[in-house]
C-alpha cells in the first residue's frame, strides 16, 4: 500500500515540477533614477525617469536608438519635398493604445475617468494623435521643456508665445494614416527632435477627459511603446513599467516589468545631479540592476556589473558677455591668451577637443567629433596677453574724462564649484602674475551643480568655470543655447555672425557642410574668449549583465533603453 502512495505522491511531485518547468519566466529588473516625477506626461519630460518612461511607454513617428541614429517607429516611412519644407509620414497599420484597466471590468470600476469612458476607448490609433501630440508640445500652457526643437515647424515659436493659436501649427492629419508636417525652413535634423519625448503623440479624446491631470497615475496615462507605466508606489519612492503585450512595433521588450527605483542611500553630484554611490551595489544581494554614475562613482563596483561610458560632458571656463570686465573684447582676450590649459589638466582628465560633447551626432549616423576633428582657440601666448591688456588700458585712456577716468585696476568675480576651488585659484594665481596689482580677482563657490547653474543664469559671473552637460543628440541644437535668442544663454551671448552660422548648420542637408558650419561656430566661441572647453568627462552605465545584458543608454546617458535588454 505505501509503495503505491509513495508512487503517487512521486508522479505528482514530477508532473509539478515538470509544469512549473514549462511555465514562463518572470523577470524584472530595477534600475536606478534620482528623482521620481510627480507627472510622467511624456511633453515635460525633464527627468531620467520621465524620459525613461517616455523612451519605453511611448512611440513618435521616429525613435533614435543607443547610437542617436534615427529609426522608423509609428511611421512605416516617410518623404520629404524637394525643398526640404514638407514631411509626410504614412504610419504602420494596426497602431494601438495601451488604455489603462480596459482589460479588466473591476479595475475599470476603480478608474477616475470611469468604468463606461475606459471599456469604451477605442484603441485604435489615428494620425490626428500625433498632430495633437505636437499642438499640445508647443502651447505655451504646456511649458515643455523640449519645445524648441520644433520650433522648426511652421508657426511653432508663435504658438509657443501666444501669438498664435495651436490649431494654426503646420502639422495636418489628411486622412488616419497619414501625417504632414511643414516646417518654415529646412532642418537636416528635424527627424532626430521628433523622436524627442515632447513629440510623443497623444489621444485628443483621452488628454481632455483627465480634465488638467494626464499622467498624474498610470491610469491618467495613454502608452503606445513597448511597455506601459503600471504602478506608482505610495510613498512616491517608485515606478513599474510593464510589457505591453498588445504592442506590434519593431523594438518590443524582453524584460516583463521594470522597477525605476529612487536609490535611497546615495552620495549626490550636487541636488540634482547624477548618483555618485549606490550601497545597493555593494554586494552581490544588491537588489539594483543598474544605475547611471559618474566616472568617478563608477570606478569602485563590483564585478559583476558591466560599465559603458557617455562622453556627453564638457568642462569648460566661460565668460559672462553682459559683464563690465568679460564684455570687453580685449580683456577678455588677454585672460584666455594667458590661460594655459596643459596646467589644468591632471593625469585623470582627457582633454576637451571641443565646446561639442563627444555624443552628439553631425547628422543620424554621423559622429560629429570624428568628423569635425578638434576644434582650434587661441593659443597660449603670454606676449599677445600682455599687448590685448595693455590695448584695453589705452583704450580707456583715450576716452577718460575728469568725470569718468580711466580704471587704475579690475575687479572681477570668478564663480566655481567648491570642489574646483584648487583649479580656480591656481588659475587666478596665474593670471596675476601675468597681470600684476591691477587685476584683482574674487574667487566664489557654491557647493551643487544646480545652485552654480543657477548663479549662471542669473549673471551673477564675470568668468566661471562650468560643467556644458548636452542633453541633445545633435551638434547642432547643442550650439543654439548660445544664440541671441535663447533664454538659456548663460554667456549672454547676442551675435548676429554666431547666429547665423547657426542657421547655416541647420538649414544645410550634406553632412559634411553642416559638420564645417557647426566647426566655425565652436571656434566662433573659443576664438573671441568666449567658451574655453578644458575637460572632457563620461557619465556611466553601470548594469549586471547577468540580469540586464543589452541595456543601453542614450549618448546623452540620461535615458534608459530597457527595451535592449536580452534577459
Amino acid at each position: 500500500m505505501w509503495k503505491k502512495a509513495l508512487s503517487l505522491l512521486l508522479s505528482v511531485l514530477l508532473a509539478a515540477l515538470l509544469f512549473a518547468s514549462c511555465e514562463p519566466k518572470t523577470t524584472d529588473i530595477v534600475l536606478a533614477v534620482d528623482s521620481i516625477p510627480e507627472s510622467t506626461d511624456p511633453a515635460i519630460a525633464d527627468s531620467t525617469a520621465a524620459s525613461t518612461i517616455a523612451a519605453n511607454c511611448f512611440e513618435g513617428l521616429v525613435r533614435v536608438d543607443e547610437n542617436g541614429n534615427v529609426q522608423s517607429a509609428a511611421a512605416d516611412h516617410w518623404s520629404i519635398s524637394d525643398d526640404g519644407l514638407t514631411y509626410t509620414f504614412i504610419l504602420h497599420s494596426g497602431l494601438t493604445w495601451h488604455v489603462p484597466d480596459a482589460d479588466s471590468a473591476e479595475a475599470a470600476a476603480k478608474n477616475p475617468l470611469g468604468e463606461d469612458f475606459i471599456l469604451g476607448f477605442p484603441t485604435a490609433m489615428t494620425a490626428d494623435d500625433f498632430v495633437f501630440g505636437l499642438q499640445r508640445a508647443v502651447s505655451g500652457n504646456t511649458a515643455a521643456p523640449g519645445a524648441s526643437r520644433l520650433f522648426g515647424i511652421r508657426n511653432a515659436e508663435a504658438i509657443y508665445n501666444g501669438e498664435l493659436p495651436a490649431s494654426r501649427l503646420g502639422v495636418s492629419a489628411p486622412n488616419d494614416t497619414t501625417v504632414r508636417i511643414k516646417l518654415s525652413a529646412p532642418d537636416s535634423n528635424f527627424l532626430t527632435s521628433l523622436a524627442s519625448p515632447c513629440a510623443m503623440p497623444c489621444s485628443r479624446a483621452f488628454f481632455k477627459a483627465t480634465a488638467g491631470r494626464y499622467g498624474l497615475t498610470p491610469e491618467l496615462l495613454l502608452s503606445n511603446g513597448p511597455y506601459y507605466l503600471s504602478g506608482r508606489n505610495a510613498n512616491g519612492t517608485s515606478l513599474t513599467l510593464t510589457k505591453n503585450e498588445s504592442y506590434t512595433g519593431a523594438f518590443p521588450g524582453e524584460v516583463d516589468t521594470c522597477t525605476l527605483r529612487l536609490a535611497k542611500e546615495q552620495l549626490m553630484d550636487g541636488e540634482e545631479g547624477p548618483l555618485e554611490v549606490l550601497t545597493d551595489f555593494a554586494s552581490d544581494e544588491g537588489v539594483l540592476d543598474g544605475a547611471i554614475l559618474s566616472a568617478a562613482g563608477a570606478s569602485s563596483l563590483p564585478r559583476q556589473f558591466e560599465v559603458s561610458k557617455y562622453a556627453n560632458q564638457v568642462h569648460a571656463l566661460v565668460f559672462n558677455m553682459q559683464s563690465d570686465f568679460s564684455g570687453n573684447e580685449d580683456l577678455r582676450l588677454a585672460l584666455t591668451t594667458a590661460t594655459d590649459l596643459s596646467t589644468l589638466i591632471t593625469k585623470d582628465m582627457t582633454a576637451a577637443e571641443g565646446v561639442i560633447p563627444d555624443c552628439c551626432n553631425a547628422v543620424s549616423g554621423t559622429a560629429y567629433r570624428t568628423a569635425a576633428g578638434q576644434a582650434k582657440g587661441n593659443a597660449f601666448n603670454l606676449k599677445k596677453a600682455k599687448k590685448y591688456y595693455a590695448a584695453a588700458q589705452e583704450k580707456f585712456e583715450a576716452v577718460a574724462t575728469e568725470d569718468e577716468p580711466a580704471p587704475d585696476s579690475f575687479a572681477i568675480r570668478f564663480l566655481c564649484l567648491q570642489s574646483d576651488k584648487n583649479l580656480a585659484q591656481s588659475l587666478v594665481q596665474n593670471w596675476q602674475k601675468v597681470f600684476g596689482t591691477s587685476l584683482s580677482i574674487t574667487v566664489d563657490t557654491v557647493e551643487t551643480q544646480p545652485e552654480l547653474q543657477r548663479a549662471l543664469a542669473a549673471g551673477s559671473y564675470d568668468v566661471a568655470y562650468t560643467t556644458l552637460r548636452s542633453s541633445e543628440l545633435v551638434a547642432a541644437n547643442f550650439l543654439k543655447q548660445f544664440t541671441g535668442d535663447t533664454e538659456a544663454n548663460l554667456v549672454n551671448l547676442a551675435s548676429d555672425e554666431y547666429d547665423e552660422l547657426l542657421r547655416g548648420a541647420v538649414s544645410a542637408t550634406d553632412p559634411g557642410v553642416i559638420t564645417r558650419y557647426c566647426l566655425s561656430a565652436e571656434q566662433y566661441l573659443m576664438k573671441q574668449g568666449i567658451l574655453i572647453p578644458v575637460s572632457q568627462e563620461n557619465t556611466c552605465l553601470a548594469y549586471k549583465k547577468k540580469t540586464a545584458d543589452g541595456l543601453k543608454v542614450l549618448p546623452t546617458g540620461d535615458t534608459y533603453l530597457i527595451y535592449l535588454v536580452k534577459p
